[in-house]
């Protein structure tokens, strides 16, 4: 007996649904829902001090940009 398994597609919809807590972070890729969890707050405390002095520097030596990991970004496509 051959089953055939089909594989869920998730969208952007589909995040309406799920629970919203501090705890979780929700991010599609390629139609597959993958859940982790969010960082500490020391981990972001850290980041935003690695970035502020990325930022100093790439400004006084006008070579690039520093920027801030944006996190999920939603994309409508029609």
């Amino acid at each position: 007996m051959n089953q055939t398994v089909q594989k869920i597609r998730w969208n952007i919809y589909d995040l309406e649904v799920l629970p919203q807590n501090e705890f979780n972070k929700y991010e599609i890729i390629d139609g597959e829902l993958f859940v982790t969890k969010t960082p500490h707050f020391r981990h972001q405390q850290i980041c935003g001090k690695i970035f502020q002095q990325l930022n100093i520097w790439s400004e006084s030596n006008n070579l690039g940009e520093a920027i801030i990991a944006p996190g999920i970004i939603f994309v409508r496509v029609r």
